[in-house]
């Protein structure tokens, strides 16, 4: 998303309104969870919950990616 957001120049105001369109149904039921706690959602915000949240620390990098290859 942060390359995205960089290639098309997206304002940071905007940034949350854009990744909310492209969540996946599980992750959209985080994304109003996380609203219905915060009275603001930022994009630092989303960044700082959904990473740790969904990150897949198993898979992270490419070497460990391709050791997982089956």
């Amino acid at each position: 998303m942060e390359q995205f957001f960089d290639l098309h120049d997206v304002q940071h105001t905007q940034k949350v309104h854009i990744a909310y369109l492209y969540l996946e149904p599980n992750k959209l039921v985080w994304y109003q969870w996380l609203c219905s706690r915060k009275a603001l959602v930022t994009w630092i915000i989303i960044m700082e919950e959904l990473i740790p949240h969904y990150e897949d620390t198993k898979r992270s990098t490419f070497f460990s990616q391709m050791i997982n290859i089956k």
